[in-house]
């Protein structure tokens, strides 16, 4: 109970979150938003860590939980990052946040790797997501990447991306464990669709080079972080009926 208590704290954080987004209040030099994204993503790695520990039958000491908790950690600490780089802007922020997110799809990945068998499926998000970033990008000629070098690591990200998310599928298997399957894959699909929102809120030039309050932009960033955290929830709520 406690874990959906955290989860529904970080819904209100999360709304807190989007509200403060455009107030020029600043607190020891940092903008209200930045404050408000760590507790928000604090409150996600705390539902997973008291999940846990709700968990039926106690705490398991298989790999699984460590990594996925590794994996929130991860996010927490890219959270932290893009909201310093949307504050001061530079590509050392970008740069810490993308590894961060990566490394939290690659915790993720070999978590659901040592949970369950490999199935042929498990390719098709692969054989969908980055054909379409390379058509997208390639095609419309309207994405800019600053440096340059950031196309490259985002179609590397996209390829972590795809494959945790092909992992998740195999979940499906797990039929005595319905809550579990349902809590983990429509989690990791609405944290790879955050991504895919956010690759076209940066780079995609007619919508990043819109100003921040205007329809699109409010719009885009509100599916970004309602996907984004509660994909995170759902994947940290999971660990409460771990097979």
């Amino acid at each position: 109970m406690k874990s959906i208590i955290t989860f529904v704290l970080m819904l209100i954080a999360m709304l807190v979150l989007d509200l403060t987004g455009e107030m020029p209040v600043q607190l020891c030099g940092l903008s209200l938003r930045v404050y408000a994204k760590t507790i928000t993503s604090v409150l996600f790695v705390l539902t997973g860590m008291i999940a846990l520990r709700e968990r039926r039958g106690g705490v398991k000491g298989g790999p699984y939980a460590p990594l996925v908790l590794c994996g929130l950690l991860s996010g927490l600490i890219g959270d932290v990052f893009m909201a310093l780089n949307k504050e001061f802007g530079g590509f050392l922020y970008i740069s810490v946040g993308l590894v961060t997110f990566a490394l939290g799809h690659v915790f993720y990945l070999i978590a659901f790797s040592r949970k369950s068998r490999f199935r042929w499926f498990n390719l098709l998000p692969l054989l969908v997501i980055v054909p379409a970033i390379l058509i997208a990008v390639l095609v419309t000629g309207k994405f800019t990447f600053r440096p340059p070098a950031l196309f490259y690591a985002v179609i590397a990200y996209g390829v972590i991306l795809s494959c945790m998310t092909g992992r998740s599928l195999s979940f499906s298997g797990f039929r005595e464990h319905p809550a579990f399957v349902r809590l983990t894959i429509v989690g990791t699909i609405l944290f790879a669709a955050s991504d895919l929102i956010l690759l076209f809120i940066m780079f995609y030039t007619p919508v990043a080079s819109l100003a921040s309050n205007t329809p699109v932009r409010i719009t885009l960033s509100v599916f970004n972080l309602l996907t984004y955290y509660v994909g995170q929830g759902l994947i940290a709520l999971s660990l409460k009926e771990e097979p």
